[in-house]
């Protein structure tokens, strides 16, 4: 009995035992298990936090893409792009410091310079330890040692951790002690050089400090995106300068063009008159143009013209804006050049292009003439008014010379007219066909009318236009006309200056009539709307040639553009009525109306006199001034012989 009484507590205690070390068991996979959980926990929120924290860098990195996108869409300049990248690589993305180097060729070597860095306070330590901007230094792109050149040369990431390997070969070389001084401020950080390949060349490279002390691979891809898209910017700004340059300059000669050069006179006069400092205009022109055309071709033309824009650049400084005007016409900027300066300069482009010869033509020569703001005149049409006018000077004088601006004098005017028509011959701006425009010439070279008389001389040009086209014209009508129109002008008391240039402007209505294009001259159909509106504007754009360097002869071309308009308002060009349009054109137009209408043309017989004056007197208040209409009709019916 006792001996199962101890069996049973030995059970009993084995039982017990089991349990306990079963519970503990369990204790402990359960403890394993929390401690399986909190440790994975620990890793999730480790992980969570990694993944976190890349999250916003990617945030932030796309952001910055965005601004740089933005900024590149936006048509700005590389270098506004290039900031862009490297504001938004430490101020965005925590970099401590960022600089992007290009490359550049000089006369001798390529080299490595600054083009974008960061303004902060690292930038400030590194300009006070070289004692100048980082942006003076220049790099050599073939020194093996420098770590930019060898990514470049690798094509691939380079990672340093001393700075001072950026900056070996430097020009001007920086001292041992300030190198160290250069590595102490970036003391074991992670520095990455980033070669920069745009069209399988070379650009540069972008150095990036980062605050971590490894590169990892997330980081390195980040930064390969934003090279790309400094590699895209540069593609895109290329073309944006490429299409600017071609908007801003002439295709044969490289210079600026017209416009440019326009826009940049107006910026000129704002900052020569904020400033009270003088600025010189040069105009040139290629002398005997048409006569290299014709002898050796037109290649030939363009060659000698080529052959002054490469002048003109070569000789011009940073600040001045060489451009070609129209044809074979060039002006020159000169900002800060007063009138003793700018001779010289125009003399020194003279000489230059009179002793380079063009291979095919030989020696070719130009004539020049300069005037300065400020000195000659504060009015910027004057300027350019006055340039004109000391350029026809030294063509009259013999050509391949500079001559200086001087204020016009009433004599000098009809000077520069004649000037300007034989020069409007030579050129053939108004399309006079080239055989009956060098016939002319040949007549003017060999007319004894005086040089100072422009109505004699006007007059002559007209008769002998006249008796080319006998058929149409008859010699003698523009007398009759002028004649007409000056008792016309003493019957209303014109004065007599006005009188004089209602002659002359007579003389150029018929003139630019007689330059009109043959086959609408001597068509012998109706013309068409087409024809007309030529017909109409013909005696107009040949007025403005003639005098557009004569500011004071303005009145003239006034008095030529309104010749159409009617008393009504249904006349042409601007739709003027009544005593609106000038008293000068209102008697050009009567005046040239009865004489239209008495005269042969190629498709009718000209009406009789009477046929005539009986239509003046149905338009006179519609067509003509009533007034002038009567008084004219008086006139025409004293005359001895009506035409």
């Amino acid at each position: 009995m006792p001996l199962n009484w101890y069996k049973n507590i030995v059970s009993k205690a084995r039982n017990y035992k089991n349990k306990i070390g079963a519970l503990e068991d369990t204790v402990l996979d359960e403890r394993q298990r929390i401690r399986d959980i909190f440790e994975r926990n620990a890793y999730l929120e480790k992980e969570i936090s990694v993944r976190t924290g890349e999250l916003n860098q990617a945030n932030k990195s796309l952001l910055t893409l965005k601004h740089i996108w933005s900024t590149m869409n936006s048509s700005e300049p590389l270098s506004e792009v290039l900031s862009t990248v490297v504001h938004g690589l430490s101020s965005e993305l925590d970099y401590l410091y960022c600089v992007i180097f290009q490359t550049y060729e000089t006369e001798n070597s390529s080299i490595l310079k600054v083009r974008a860095s960061n303004k902060n306070e690292f930038g400030e330590k590194i300009q006070d330890i070289l004692h100048n901007p980082i942006e003076s230094l220049e790099i050599q792109l073939d020194n093996p040692q420098n770590i930019m050149n060898q990514a470049l040369e690798a094509k691939e990431i380079k990672c340093v951790k001393s700075f001072k390997h950026i900056f070996a070969g430097s020009n001007p070389e920086i001292g041992s002690e300030e190198l160290d001084h250069l590595d102490s401020l970036f003391a074991n950080r992670l520095i990455s050089i980033l070669p920069i390949i745009v069209h399988e060349k070379p650009f540069g490279c972008l150095i990036a400090v980062s605050i971590r002390n490894e590169l990892s691979d997330t980081e390195r891809n980040f930064l390969s995106l934003f090279v790309d898209q400094i590699e895209l910017a540069v593609t895109i700004a290329g073309l944006f300068e490429q299409i600017r340059e071609q908007a801003i300059t002439d295709a044969l000669t490289g210079l600026y063009n017209r416009r440019h050069f326009d826009q940049c006179i107006i910026s000129e006069v704002e900052r020569a008159t904020r400033l009270k400092q003088p600025f010189t205009l040069v105009t040139l022109d290629l002398d005997h143009l048409k006569f290299i055309n014709d002898t050796y071709g037109h290649p030939a033309g363009d060659a000698a013209i080529c052959h002054i824009g490469k002048i003109l650049k070569q000789n011009a400084r940073s600040v001045d804006i060489p451009a070609r005007y129209g044809g074979e016409e060039f002006s020159v900027i000169l900002p800060g050049i007063d009138v003793e300066g700018g001779k010289i300069a125009a003399e020194r482009l003279r000489v230059a292009i009179e002793t380079t010869p063009i291979e095919g033509v030989g020696k070719v020569t130009a004539s020049i003439g300069i005037s300065t703001f400020l000195t000659h005149t504060d009015s910027l049409s004057e300027l350019f008014e006055l340039a004109d006018q000391a350029l026809y000077k030294a063509k009259r004088n013999g050509r391949n010379q500079v001559q200086i601006a001087s204020k016009e004098d009433q004599t000098d005017w009809q000077l520069l007219a004649l000037d300007a028509f034989i020069d409007i011959l030579t050129k053939q701006h108004v399309p006079v066909s080239s055989t009956i425009a060098n016939e002319l010439m040949q007549k003017l070279k060999t007319s004894p009318i005086q040089e100072t008389d422009l109505s004699g001389f006007l007059s002559f040009v007209v008769e002998s236009l006249a008796k080319t086209y006998d058929s149409v014209y008859q010699g003698g009508y523009t007398h009759q006309k002028i004649e007409i129109a000056s008792q016309l002008a003493e019957a209303i008391d014109l004065p007599k200056t006005e009188t004089e240039k209602l002659s002359l402007a007579i003389l150029l209505h018929d003139l630019g009539n007689l330059m009109m294009p043959e086959n609408i001259l001597l068509k012998p159909g109706p013309l068409t709307e087409e024809e007309k509106r030529k017909f109409l504007e013909h005696p107009i754009i040949t007025a403005r040639e003639i005098l557009k360097p004569i500011k004071s002869a303005a009145p003239i071309i006034c008095m030529v553009e309104n010749h159409c308009e009617h008393w009504d308002g249904t006349g042409y060009p601007g739709n003027l009525s009544g005593d609106d349009i000038p008293i000068g054109s209102r008697i050009i137009s009567i005046v040239s109306a009865y004489y239209g209408m008495t005269s042969d043309r190629p498709h009718r017989k000209a009406l009789s006199h009477e046929e005539a004056i009986r239509i003046l007197g149905e338009g006179a208040g519609t067509s003509w001034d009533k007034n002038l209409v009567d008084l004219f009709i008086r006139i025409i019916q004293k005359q001895i012989e009506p035409v």
